[in-house]
C-alpha cells in the first residue's frame, strides 16, 4: 500500500547544498522573468500624458516616492466631500454680505504643473509605482486636480478658504502678495534668457541661523487644511537648501529654495559650483574637503562627475575648437614657422597621455593641441610623442594652413617623420636645447675624466656655439668658424689651413694679458676630450637643424602653465584631461598680450622669480592681472547646453 501510494507520487527534488547557487537552464531563466514582469505588470498604471504633472507635484509635495504622492491624493479625494459643505457656508456668507455667489472653484488660483519633466519615461514611472507595502498608484482621470488643488506652494492666496477656517492674516494682503511673488522667482524653472543673467550674477554664503531669522519673519501662522500651527524646517539639497514651511500633520503650507532650477531637477548653483571647479583649474577632492571644512554644503561627486560630463567638458571643448578655427582663418593664405612640443602626463614608462602644443612663431598663439592615450600606441610610451606630432600636424595642413617650417626639439624619430611623411616642410632644432645638450656633454666629461681645466671652458664653448649659430647661413661656413675652436682654447689665434695656404683666424681682437682661464695644451687629455666633443660626427651631422637660429622658448612656458589646469600629479580620464589642456590653451591665448604695468613715475614695476636649479633670483616685468573675461561666455554656455538637452 504505502509503496504504491509512494510510487504514484511525483518524486521530491533532491535536496539543495548549501552555498552552492541554484542553476537554471535558459529555458527555465525565460520562464521564471516572463513570470516576474506579469506580476509586475499587474500592480502597473500607466498615466501617459499626465506625466509632467504628476513629477511636478511629487517635487511640490518633496516626496521622494510615487506611492506617496497617490496616498496624499487619495486622502484629498476622501476630503473633498467634506469641503462641499464647506462651500455652502461660504455662499452664505456671501449673501450676507451682499455679494454676489462666488465659485469656489473660481476663486482658487490655478498654477500649472512643470512641464519640464515631462522626458521621464512613462516606464520609469511604472518601475516605481509599488512601494514595499504593496500599494498602488491609482488616478481617476475624471477628476482634475486643478479644481481641487491648486497649489501647496500659494495657500495664503485662498482668501475665501482662510474666512471659512477661521485662519487670519498677521499682515496686509499687499505685503503677503508681494512676498509671494517675490519667492515664486527663486523656485521657478530657469529659461534661456535666464542663462546671461545667472552667469553674472554673485553668490553670497549664509548660516542656516541668519537664514531662519529671516525665514521667521514671513509669517503663515496656520495650515489650511487642518489649521494646525506651522513650523520651518531646513533641507539641504547639494549646495542648495530648501525651507518649508510645514504642519505637524505633514501639509505643506509654503516651500522656498536657495537656488532656481534647471529643468526642474538641476539646481543653477550645483551645476556653476561644478563648472567653476573646473574652469579654475582646482579638483573636486580638494575642494570638497576644504567644503567639509567649512561644514558648507556641497555637491556630490556623482553629481559633479555627471555635470562634467554632461554638461562641462563638451561645453570647453566646443569654446576651444571655435577659438582655434578663428586663429586658423586669420593665418590662411600666410607662411607660417610654427613650433612643436610634447609633454607626459607622468614620467618614463608610467605616462599615460602625451600632449603635444604647436604655437605659431610670431604671433606666439596656439594652434593645435594634440593628446595622444598610450593605448593607441599599442601601451608603448616612447611612441606616443611621434604619433602625436604627426596627427597635429596632420590636422593643421589639412586646415589649409601654409607650415613653412616646423621647430622642435632633438628628436630623431620625428626627423625621419617630417623627411618621409611631410618633405616640403622645414625642421629645426631648438637652438637652446642644442647648447644645452653640448654643455651638458664637456660638464660630464670633465668629470669623468679629471679634467678640470676644461670644466673653465664650457661656459664660452656653449656660447660660442650660439654665435656660429646665429653668424653662420651655410653648413660650411658654420664648419669653417667652429673648427677654430680647437686652436683657439691651446691660444692659437692663427693656423694654416688643410692645404697650407690660406691662413685662419679667430674673430676676437687681441687677447689680454691677464686671463682667469689657462690655456689647454695642444694634445693634453682636456684639450683630446674636448676635440671627440666638438668634432663628434653625429653631432655636425645635425648643425644644419640649428642654422635657422630657432627656440621654442615661449612654448615651453605654456607647458609649464598646463600644470595649472592638468597636474601631473593627479589622474583624470581622457575626455577631462583633453578638457583641461585646452582651458590651458583657451587661458593662454586670451591673456597673451597683456601690458606691463607701471608706477605713477611711468616706470616699470618688477617681480622677483626664484630660480631653484641655479638658487638666484631674477627680476622680470610685471604684467596686469588677468581678468578671465572668457569664464562668463563659457558659463552661459554650460546652462544653455543643460537646458537644451
Amino acid at each position: 500500500m504505502s509503496s504504491s501510494s509512494s510510487s504514484s507520487s511525483s518524486p521530491s527534488p533532491p535536496p539543495r547544498r548549501p552555498g552552492r547557487p541554484t542553476i537554471y537552464s535558459p529555458l527555465e531563466k525565460k520562464r521564471r522573468r516572463k513570470s516576474l514582469e506579469r506580476k509586475r505588470a499587474q500592480s502597473r498604471i500607466c498615466i501617459r500624458e499626465q506625466i509632467g504633472r504628476w513629477m511636478s507635484l511629487r517635487e511640490t509635495l518633496n516626496v521622494f516616492s510615487h506611492a506617496e504622492v497617490a496616498k496624499f491624493l487619495l486622502d484629498l479625494y476622501d476630503n473633498y466631500e467634506n469641503r462641499d459643505a464647506c462651500k455652502e457656508s461660504k455662499v452664505k456668507i456671501q449673501e450676507a454680505d451682499g455679494n454676489s455667489t462666488l465659485n469656489a472653484e473660481e476663486d482658487v488660483p490655478e498654477t500649472s504643473l512643470t512641464a519640464g519633466t515631462e522626458r521621464l519615461l512613462c516606464e520609469d514611472l511604472e518601475d516605481e509605482s509599488t512601494d514595499s507595502s504593496g500599494e498602488e498608484c491609482t488616478i481617476d482621470n475624471e477628476y482634475d486636480l486643478s479644481k481641487s488643488f491648486s497649489s501647496v506652494k500659494h495657500l495664503k492666496n485662498v482668501s475665501i478658504a482662510e474666512d471659512i477656517l477661521g485662519i487670519t492674516d498677521e499682515c496686509d494682503d499687499g505685503s503677503q502678495g508681494d512676498f509671494i511673488e517675490t519667492f515664486e522667482e527663486t523656485t521657478r524653472d530657469m529659461t534661456l534668457d535666464d542663462t546671461q543673467d545667472i552667469s553674472h550674477e554673485k553668490i553670497h554664503i549664509v548660516y542656516e541661523r541668519c537664514l531662519l531669522q529671516l525665514a521667521k519673519k514671513i509669517v503663515i501662522p496656520k495650515c489650511m487644511f487642518c489649521a494646525g500651527e506651522v513650523d520651518i524646517s531646513v533641507q539641504p539639497v547639494s549646495s542648495c537648501v530648501h525651507l518649508i514651511w510645514k504642519c505637524s500633520a505633514g501639509h505643506i503650507a509654503f516651500e522656498w529654495s536657495s537656488q532656481p532650477l534647471v529643468k526642474g531637477q538641476t539646481h543653477a548653483g550645483d551645476l556653476a559650483l561644478s563648472a567653476a571647479i573646473i574652469l579654475s583649474g582646482n579638483n573636486f577632492g580638494k575642494i570638497s574637503q576644504m567644503a567639509n571644512f567649512m561644514k558648507l554644503t556641497f555637491v556630490s561627486a556623482s553629481t559633479f562627475f555627471r555635470m562634467q560630463r554632461h554638461f562641462i567638458v563638451p561645453t570647453i571643448e566646443s569654446f576651444w575648437c571655435r577659438m582655434k578655427q578663428h586663429i586658423l582663418e586669420e593665418l590662411h593664405g600666410k607662411e607660417v614657422v610654427i613650433m612643436g612640443d610634447g609633454r607626459m602626463d607622468g614620467p618614463g614608462h608610467s605616462a599615460q597621455y602625451c600632449v603635444y602644443s604647436f604655437m605659431d612663431l610670431e604671433t606666439k598663439q596656439i594652434l593645435a593641441i594634440e593628446i595622444v592615450d598610450k593605448r593607441k600606441t599599442q601601451l608603448n610610451s616612447p611612441f606616443m610623442e611621434k604619433e602625436a606630432f604627426r596627427r597635429g600636424l596632420q590636422k593643421l595642413l589639412d586646415e589649409q594652413l601654409m607650415v613653412k617650417e616646423v621647430v622642435t626639439d632633438s628628436h630623431t624619430q620625428i626627423s625621419a617623420l617630417i623627411t618621409k611623411k611631410f618633405p616640403c616642410v622645414i625642421h629645426s632644432y631648438d637652438i637652446w636645447g642644442g647648447a644645452k645638450n653640448l654643455g651638458n656633454k664637456l660638464i660630464e666629461a670633465s668629470r669623468q675624466k679629471d679634467c678640470r681645466r676644461l670644466l673653465q671652458w664650457c661656459s664660452d664653448i656653449v656660447n660660442y656655439f650660439w654665435f656660429c649659430c646665429k653668424e653662420a647661413n651655410s653648413y660650411e661656413k658654420f664648419i669653417g668658424m667652429w673648427c677654430g675652436l680647437v686652436h683657439h682654447v691651446v691660444n692659437e689665434h692663427q693656423w694654416a689651413s688643410g692645404n697650407g695656404i690660406i691662413e685662419g683666424r679667430c674673430k676676437h681682437g687681441p687677447q689680454m694679458d691677464e686671463r682667469e682661464k689657462e690655456w689647454l695644451e695642444k694634445g693634453s687629455k682636456p684639450h683630446t676630450e674636448m676635440c671627440r666633443i666638438i668634432l663628434d660626427k653625429k653631432f655636425l651631422r645635425n648643425i644644419p637643424y640649428f642654422l635657422q637660429f630657432r627656440s621654442t622658448f615661449d612654448l615651453e612656458q605654456f607647458q609649464q602653465h598646463v600644470h595649472m589646469y592638468a597636474p601631473k600629479r593627479f589622474e583624470y580620464t581622457y575626455p577631462v584631461y583633453r578638457a583641461r589642456c585646452f582651458l590651458a590653451a583657451i587661458d593662454y591665448n586670451m591673456h597673451l598680450n597683456r601690458q606691463t604695468m607701471h608706477n605713477q613715475q611711468n616706470q616699470l614695476i618688477y617681480r622677483r622669480i626664484y630660480h631653484r636649479k641655479s638658487g638666484r633670483w631674477t627680476l622680470v616685468p610685471k604684467k596686469e592681472n588677468k581678468h578671465y573675461v572668457y569664464t562668463d561666455d563659457i558659463m552661459e554656455e554650460i546652462f544653455q547646453r543643460c537646458l537644451g538637452m
